[in-house]
């Protein structure tokens, strides 16, 4: 006997009709009558009485439902008490999440949930290496972050990749007549770019593609997090900047309404950047290692989980191995 068939015969002794039975068990009238009729024959017993017009319980149905009932019932708990226990052995992953990652840490949060919906995973703002920080020393379990400087005793997957391939420049101004914009339009003139020490990544591989370049821009270092900030400042005619079309910040530049701001494409191709998962690599872990199985298995790039990146399915730690 399976809970399945106590389950047939408690909805047809509610039901005391085949069909309606059926189709609360999402079956077929034939197969619920075939589940009962193989029930009374396991348990030696006529658990109903049968007529063209009716079907009605015997004394036999009647003694026996409350029984089947109870179990059903302690099915039920069984099953809740596990996922309380799971749960509590689970607990709660805190994810920091770099500027820039809000999409990416919404498809990872999708993943996970939907893997473990007694889970409850929390996305935490901080800069790339405050997060990188909190992971090292145990307060966050992952960190979503921006061409980290990976630190000692930490691994890490790849798990987006995007160009800086479009530059806002103030509007009106006579850069918005050059489509697409030539990077040498940028030699003296004021240009944007991340301090150092907050985003030492993208302010590296920015002025690596300006030399490589042969330009020479005059810097105007920022502090800034989000695109929305640095676009402010170009709308207040600071200086120009470099945006990317990648979905964790904005669907389509071109489309960005900014009074006083022209987003338009670079004739170059921009610096490439990407997006790394980064856990301690001592952390054993339960839900943690299940995260980096689900999202190895499912493809590493968060932005396109159905394409093949088998590129991105290596895991690095901080000593390159």
């Amino acid at each position: 006997m399976e809970l399945r068939d106590l389950e047939f015969f408690a909805l047809v002794a509610d039901e005391l009709h085949y069909g309606r039975a059926a189709a609360r068990l999402h079956a077929s009238p034939v197969a619920v009558r075939r589940r009962i009729r193989d029930l009374e024959r396991e348990l030696g017993l006529v658990l109903f009485d049968r007529t063209s017009s009716r079907v009605t319980r015997t004394a036999a149905g009647d003694e026996l439902l409350p029984a089947a009932r109870r179990a059903l019932t302690a099915a039920t708990e069984v099953t809740d008490v596990a996922r309380t226990l799971r749960a509590a052995r689970l607990g709660e992953l805190r994810v920091g999440c770099a500027p820039g990652a809000a999409r990416l840490a919404d498809a990872l949060i999708g993943k996970v949930t939907r893997e473990h919906d007694d889970v409850a995973v929390v996305a935490v703002p901080l800069s790339s290496l405050e997060a990188l920080d909190a992971v090292v020393h145990g307060d966050l379990g992952l960190a979503l972050v921006r061409d980290p400087l990976p630190p000692q005793g930490t691994s890490s997957l790849i798990v987006g990749r995007y160009r800086d391939d479009h530059v806002a420049v103030p509007a009106p101004g006579p850069l918005t007549r050059q489509v697409p914009v030539p990077l040498g339009a940028f030699e003296g003139m004021p240009f944007l770019i991340n301090e150092r020490d907050t985003a030492p990544g993208v302010h590296d591989a920015t002025v690596r593609f300006f030399a490589d370049h042969g330009v020479a821009p005059l810097w105007q270092h920022h502090r800034l997090r989000e695109p929305e900030q640095l676009l402010s400042l170009v709308a207040a005619g600071t200086a120009s900047g470099l945006l990317h079309a990648h979905p964790a910040d904005i669907d389509d530049p071109a489309n960005v309404t900014c009074p006083g701001v022209a987003v338009l494409p670079l004739a170059e191709p921009g610096p490439e950047h990407r997006f790394h998962l980064v856990w301690r690599s001592d952390d054993s872990s339960e839900l943690l290692r299940s995260v980096i199985d689900l999202i190895c298995d499912h493809g590493c790039d968060l932005d396109e989980p159905d394409e093949d990146h088998a590129a991105g399915r290596r895991v690095t730690t901080s000593d390159g191995r």
